[in-house]
């Protein structure tokens, strides 16, 4: 008897007994998946003898034929990213397999076709630019010496830059995109404060679509038409709001380009907010926290200026060419709800009435389509609210301490023309300014008008030298201090600037690299307007010597 634990001896022929048995056993289990995966109509044979199964030898393997399949003769065959080539592995290869059997382990390379995409996209960069460096000639800075709202831009426009990247993007014919993003630097730069600061203002922040003809546009946006060079100056429409607006052709003349006549007209309109962090439209007021201790900040006075507008544009080319007439008709409404104003010194609160007000102005433009050469004029009128500039705050009021008695009324023509060497800018306006008190004498109402003329040389294609000549001039309803006189304020500016253009000559061609000189004459009404303690009062001659460089590329801003 064995005891528990010892080991049980097995004869070797027990083990090769043992041994062919379990071989059989695995042969059964072979030859059954075998019959699984090898169809009937196979020639596969296994052995079944009581002895030893006997397995044959599995055939050497075939070739796999990777090659890729041929093309149409008249089509060639398309390559990555818009095609994929492949081998279809998603069934077994067995040898031996008739084709019946489906398994395609073993055919060509299957040619997948992507539909193209019709994606196009790109970033673009863009930048408008002035910076300058001046003396006085008496050991300061040059300063401006404007006296009117828009005056020559030679002297005053000062240091100013804008940084705009944007992406363009076209999905289709029908289908486009585009993201713009612009970053304005105010002056002073560093140089002239020493500190690292730089004030920084968003002048573009939105994204536009355009759907066939159709085109539309959210967000933050410089919305403007044309301006008037030599004034730095915007006369019809220039809106600075966080909004949105749709535009489309509603008309365009089906005649091929250089046939007569050809028309386009041209339908915008626009809807935006803009806020000043002024006590005029909103205040934040500290009240007793209402928890814990201290104080937080509410807001007591919150109302937006909301403007719409409509632009009506008619291109007219008579002759079918790049020369024709581009009329505009323009319009535009303010509103401004009620608020409350709380007092900082009284703690009293006083009621702000809701205000509004209406701008109707035209445009009339003349332009050859060559070398920049085009007149322009443009006329307005506005009441009420929009009679100030949404960026500028009013400072006398009716006696409902609304604006409704405010008014103004501009008349601006600009032109530039260009012949060969030569090229002559011009521009001037004048505007009639009421505000909404109903005092007789105030300085906030005047008559005031610009003049402005700057004929230019081109000394072969990259240089030239320019020389201009103004006359500015604003009477105001007031007398001038110490006299009897009304005041009547007037600059007179002439200057040289010589300059090197880079983009070959032209008026319009920049960037542009520049000396320039500039003397300003000013009357003792002019001196007037300065305090006795500033310099600018009693100096009647100023001086500009400076150099400088202005740019514009590819900015949507500056078309």
């Amino acid at each position: 008897m064995l005891r528990p634990g010892t080991p049980v001896r097995r004869s070797s022929s027990f083990v090769i007994r043992r041994a062919l048995l379990d071989l059989r056993g695995a042969s059964l289990i072979l030859s059954a998946l075998a019959t699984v995966l090898v169809p009937s109509s196979a020639s596969a044979q296994t052995s079944k003898s009581s002895g030893p199964v006997q397995l044959p030898a599995p055939p050497p393997p075939a070739a796999v034929d990777i090659a890729p399949a041929a093309p149409a003769p008249s089509t060639p065959a398309p390559t990555a990213p818009d095609a994929l080539v492949t081998s279809d592995t998603s069934a077994p290869s067995v040898p031996g397999a008739p084709p019946s059997a489906g398994v395609r382990g073993n055919e060509p390379a299957r040619v997948v076709t992507e539909t193209p995409s019709a994606h196009e996209g790109r970033f673009e960069f863009g930048s408008y630019g002035r910076v300058y460096a001046a003396s006085d000639l008496r050991g300061g800075t040059g300063r401006g010496t404007n006296v009117v709202a828009f005056g020559p831009r030679i002297v005053d426009e000062g240091n100013y830059a804008e940084l705009e990247l944007r992406r363009e993007d076209k999905w289709n014919e029908r289908v486009k995109g585009r993201v713009v993003a612009t970053l304005a630097l105010f002056p002073p730069f560093f140089h002239f404060s020493g500190k690292p600061e730089q004030a920084i203002g968003v002048r573009n922040l939105y994204a536009q679509g355009t759907y066939d003809n159709v085109t539309m546009w959210a967000g933050s946006r410089m919305y403007r038409g044309d301006d008037v060079y030599l004034l730095n100056w915007w006369p019809l429409d220039n809106q600075n709001t966080v909004g949105g607006g749709v535009g489309a052709p509603i008309y365009k003349s089906t005649a091929a380009p250089g046939s007569s006549p050809q028309y386009e007209t041209i339908l915008q309109l626009h809807a935006g907010q803009q806020r000043l962090d002024n006590p005029y439209q909103f205040q934040k007021v500290p009240v007793v926290a209402p928890f814990g201790f201290g104080t937080v900040d509410v807001t007591k006075l919150d109302r937006p200026r909301t403007i719409e507008t409509l632009k009506l544009t008619q291109f007219i080319r008579p002759s079918g060419g790049p020369g024709g007439f581009k009329a505009i008709l323009y319009g535009e409404l303010h509103q401004l709800s009620a608020g409350t104003y709380s007092d900082p010194l009284t703690k009293v609160d006083r009621g702000l009435p809701e205000d509004s007000g209406w701008m109707l102005g035209s445009q009339l433009t003349y332009f050859t389509g060559k070398r920049d050469t085009y007149a322009s004029l443009v006329m307005r009128h506005a009441r009420g609210i929009a009679s100030y500039d949404p960026l500028a705050v009013p400072i006398t009021f009716a006696l409902d301490r609304t604006t409704s008695g405010a008014s103004e009324t501009q008349i601006a023509i600009s032109g530039n023309y260009e012949q060969e060497e030569f090229s002559i800018l011009w521009a001037a306006y004048v505007r009639f300014f009421r505000d909404g008190s109903p005092a007789a004498t105030s300085t906030a109402k005047y008559d005031e008008g610009a003049a402005v003329v700057r004929p230019s040389v081109f000394l072969g294609e990259y240089f030239g030298i320019s020389l201009e000549g103004s006359y500015q001039q604003r009477r105001l309803a007031t007398l001038q201090p110490g006299t009897n006189d009304q005041l009547n304020a007037s600059v007179t500016k002439v200057g040289v600037i010589p300059y090197f253009s880079p983009a070959g000559r032209g008026s319009y061609k920049r960037p542009q690299i520049r000396l320039l000189y500039v003397a300003s004459f000013r009357d003792s009404a002019t001196r007037a307007l300065y305090p006795v303690e500033d310099v600018f009062n009693q100096r009647s001659t100023e001086h500009f010597l400076g150099i400088g460089a202005e740019w514009w590329f590819n900015s949507s801003s500056y078309p």
